[in-house]
């Protein structure tokens, strides 16, 4: 028998709009033998769950991609009673890797090696499923029933299972020697010169020994610049890229968002998505997302998810922050990155800071300032935590442009300061706002910082410097630890001490 009610089952509009579209489809599909159909009445010798076709149009393209709405109805789905983190009884966690995984490897293989991309033709609809579950996957399309061979587009676990299935040819192509990367039906890796030839061969070889169908289209033999999830890397240049025009369509959408007070579910989905791609190149905009996904959390919880088109939720202050932070950013973003391939044992410049109530000062392997806090800042009485953070940052506002593309190593004797900014958060607000504005000038420089703590006894120059204007003494103390010659004092502008914005 069909499931109760399943000639009261309508597809959505997604699919009986586009008929001519959808009737394509499925003889597509029968051609590869994806599906079984048509059949007048129930096939099988148990029910036969039946469940709304739709269609969405697919990215860049007039091809509509088909769906089979496994979440129909709310509560008695397909989907409803497939577990997210039981798979085969076992607990499981679906992580895709990133591309900075593809840049580890990069990394491994070293500058101007070769990099690499194959892809698996029709994706989850080369995997077939159990025949014992033919029954929960069925369709109707011009009162005709039809049912999936192959895992679905809209069933919940079709993504962890083609992601372990690419996760074991990762393995096994580990094994002969290679190193490869995989995200659901993509593969990117890289090799070194001689080998990479052969690395690209041995990994079509091996997904044909696995009976998986590779898109020789999509395919991408060795080259030193290639695209990957939606990413140019360049092993030459060193860099990842990210489209002008994805530049402009991610800043317009943050524009719109500015000027919104409330978002849907759905809206809240995109722009992180986004935003997280963009993050992918920028990586102290990652910072810059904590708040949206924070609301994301706690403002549209799991029993609203069915409804997030339609449920709307006012904007909190904070999350416009990060909007703004991002606005500010892509206004003057060229859309290139710098990769980070150096070792952090080895950093490019190292500069050490201090701070005491009332003034502040660092040095670096050549220059050096000193200043005392204006009155806008110790009229607030803030903690040292929070000067000796905003020390640091006075000091990347003044030498940030001559930090760009480099690994910068800051000395400080703060513990809390160094953890803020080696862990990129910070319950104090103050803290906070000085870590955004650190974040900023990083991104908009393309360098990236590391903190490390050190005794006060070992911070001495700073210190000296944070107490220039205490006592004649501190002078000389500095002046007789150094070779003056070969430093030059620079001066602290009063605009060093202001924020792009209160983020």
């Amino acid at each position: 028998m069909l499931n109760e009610g399943s000639s009261k089952v309508k597809n959505h509009k997604g699919a009986t709009d586009f008929h001519d579209e959808i009737l394509a489809y499925l003889l597509k599909e029968a051609t590869y033998g994806a599906i079984i159909g048509p059949f007048d009445k129930n096939p099988f010798s148990c029910h036969f769950k039946i469940s709304p076709l739709n269609s969405v149009y697919k990215k860049d393209s007039v091809e509509r991609r088909v769906i089979l709405d496994l979440s129909f109805p709310p509560g008695r789905s397909v989907n409803d009673f497939i577990s997210k983190d039981v798979y085969l009884s076992e607990r499981v966690q679906l992580l895709y890797p990133k591309v900075d995984d593809l840049v580890g490897i990069i990394k491994d293989k070293g500058g101007k090696c070769l990099v690499f991309k194959k892809d698996l033709k029709r994706a989850y609809r080369q995997i077939p499923i159990d025949p014992g579950d033919l029954h929960l996957v069925g369709f109707q399309w011009d009162n005709k029933l039809f049912a999936d061979r192959v895992l679905p587009m809209g069933l919940r676990s079709s993504a962890l299972i083609c992601q372990r299935i690419t996760t074991a040819v990762s393995f096994m192509f580990y094994k002969m020697g290679y190193m490869v990367i995989n995200y659901l039906d993509d593969f990117g890796g890289a090799d070194t010169v001689d080998k990479a030839d052969e690395a690209y061969i041995a990994l079509g070889a091996l997904l044909d020994s696995c009976g998986l169908e590779e898109s020789k289209q999509k395919g991408v033999a060795p080259t030193t610049r290639m695209e990957f999830l939606g990413i140019t890397v360049d092993t030459v240049k060193l860099t990842l890229e990210v489209t002008s025009d994805r530049v402009l369509e991610i800043s317009l959408l943050v524009q719109a968002w500015l000027r919104k007070k409330k978002a849907s579910l759905r809206e809240l989905q995109s722009i992180l998505g986004k935003l997280h791609f963009v993050s992918t190149c920028v990586r102290p905009g990652r910072l810059f997302v904590s708040r949206l996904l924070n609301w994301l959390r706690s403002a549209f919880p799991s029993n609203v998810v069915g409804s997030g088109h339609k449920i709307y939720r006012k904007i909190p202050v904070e999350v416009q922050k990060d909007l703004l932070w991002w606005h500010r950013f892509l206004s003057s973003y060229n859309g290139i990155s710098m990769m980070s391939l150096e070792d952090w044992s080895s950093p490019d410049e190292i500069f050490s800071s201090d701070a005491c109530l009332e003034g502040f000062g660092a040095i670096t392997s050549n220059q050096y300032f000193h200043a005392v806090f204006p009155s806008d800042i110790t009229k607030d009485q803030l903690h040292i935590n929070c000067l000796e953070l905003l020390a640091i940052v006075v000091a990347v506002k003044i030498w940030g442009k001559t930090f760009c593309g480099k690994k910068i190593l800051i000395f400080c004797d703060n513990e809390a300061s160094v953890q803020v900014i080696n862990s990129g958060s910070s319950k104090d607000a103050f803290m906070q706002t000085c870590l955004r504005e650190l974040c900023f000038i990083q991104a908009s420089f393309q360098f990236e910082v590391r903190a490390r703590h050190i005794l006060g006894v070992e911070n001495r120059l700073a210190d000296y410097l944070s107490r220039w204007h205490c006592s004649h003494k501190y002078r000389e103390l500095f002046k007789s630890a150094i070779s003056v010659d070969r430093y030059e004092e620079v001066p602290v502008l009063m605009s060093d001490f202001s924020f792009l914005n209160n983020w």
